[in-house]
């Protein structure tokens, strides 16, 4: 009985949307009281919307941080996303573990995307690195195909605050001061 109470909390702190595109999780944010980080959830989550297949599950911890875990694609051409967004002074910082697969086997990826330089091979994953100095796991697949794994970060200007609407602006005829007097 404990463990249905525990999946039961999980579901309602981690909301799942089928399916999703990046404007559900912008209304998944909003409704959690995570805000000003619009942007920088559409832009992370460009590929979500573009695809038309995903996947969402987010979650929260305050005011100040949203996650989201999404899926996309199809079968040995997809891709999963795990970004947590956390509001940071002026800066909207969007942390992500992105993996992916390829359709084709980790050497064919390799020469196709020579930008990745392997490092080094660890059991049966091979470490690679690109100028940028972001690292990727590759890992060939049993049913073939290959999987990379990388992470990511960026840093997004917070969005604005909302300007009030012009009803608001006006003032009232009746009230108005004229400065006279």
């Amino acid at each position: 009985m404990p463990r249905i109470g525990i999946l039961l909390a999980l579901l309602t702190i981690f909301p799942l949307s089928l399916p999703a595109s990046a404007t559900d999780l912008l209304s998944m944010a909003h409704k959690a009281g995570f805000n000003r980080c619009d942007s920088a959830i559409l832009e992370e989550f460009k590929g979500l919307s573009e695809n038309g297949e995903g996947v969402a599950s987010t979650g929260y911890f305050n005011n100040r941080s949203f996650s989201v875990m999404a899926t996309w694609g199809k079968d040995k051409d997809s891709i999963w996303k795990n970004t947590t967004f956390i509001k940071f002074g002026r800066r909207c910082l969007a942390y992500s573990l992105v993996g992916s697969t390829f359709p084709t086997d980790c050497t064919s990826f390799k020469s196709e995307n020579p930008q990745w330089q392997e490092i080094r091979k660890a059991a049966d994953f091979t470490w690679t690195q690109n100028q940028g100095g972001i690292n990727a796991l590759l890992k060939d697949l049993p049913s073939g195909g290959c999987s990379v794994t990388y992470r990511i970060h960026q840093a997004y200007t917070i969005d604005p605050l909302p300007r009030p609407s012009q009803k608001a602006e006006k003032p009232d005829k009746e009230n108005k001061d004229t400065g006279s007097g």
